[in-house]
This record gives C-alpha cells, sequence and structure tokens, in this order.
C-alpha cells in the first residue's frame, strides 16, 4: 500500500470528499487530487501531522505505511482499531459533547442493569 491508497483509505474511512478534506487540513482540491494519482507527490511532515491531529492516524502510517495506523491514544495496546477510532473521535469533541456521550453510556448501563434484574422485561 502506497501513500496515494493511505490517503485513500482516510478519505473512505471517513466518507468524505476530497473537497471536505482539503478544507480541514488546509490545502486546495488539486493537490488531494494529485497526492491521490501521483505516488511520487510525498505529503510534508506537517502536513501528515495535521492529518493526524484531525483524524487520528499515525503521520508514520501516512507518510511511510508504518504500524499502527491509529494514533495510539490509550495505554492499553490491546484496544481494537474501533475502539482507538471512537476515542479519537471523543478527544476532537469539547465538553458539551462530551457530557453528551456520557449521559448516553450511562443510560445504556442503567437499561442493562434493568433488564439484567428483570430479564421477563426483554420479552415483551
Amino acid at each position: 500500500m502506497n501513500q496515494c491508497d493511505r490517503i485513500r483509505q482516510i478519505l473512505k474511512e471517513n466518507k468524505l470528499k476530497q473537497k471536505q478534506f482539503a478544507s480541514v487540513i488546509g490545502v486546495t482540491e488539486s493537490y488531494i487530487s494529485k497526492l491521490l494519482k501521483d505516488p511520487n507527490i510525498r505529503l510534508s511532515q506537517s502536513l501528515a501531522v495535521l492529518i493526524e491531529e484531525k483524524y487520528g492516524y499515525n503521520s508514520e502510517w501516512i507518510l511511510y505505511g508504518n504500524e499502527p495506523k491509529l494514533k495510539q491514544i490509550s495505554k492499553d495496546k490491546s484496544l481494537s482499531e474501533l475502539h482507538q477510532k471512537a476515542l479519537a473521535q471523543l478527544e476532537k469533541m469539547n465538553d458539551e459533547q462530551v457530557k453528551a456521550i456520557l449521559a448516553f453510556i450511562n443510560s445504556l448501563d442503567e437499561l442493562e442493569k434493568t433488564l439484567q434484574t428483570n430479564p421477563h422485561n426483554s420479552e415483551k
């Protein structure tokens, strides 16, 4: 997998159009188009770090394909890629958004406790 493929994968995994991606990282859409077509065009280290900050992909993976693909946020190295991606998204959120996510998680915990204490409710 070359750098073109890795940039393409970032776009696909984040459901981004070239224009959206270019806007977020502060480059032109034509530059992104060139990056996707020409494996000889190398992304700068600073741009790779910006992508890492915005989308959670390890800059070394973006530039050279070195694992891990996602920036390690947690000290728990056994987390799945999905868990790492969720943590990367949380890291970008403001306090109010994080509070909303925590409220949702707490409501799931409460629902699970209710179902465990009264299993007949889940059959209705």
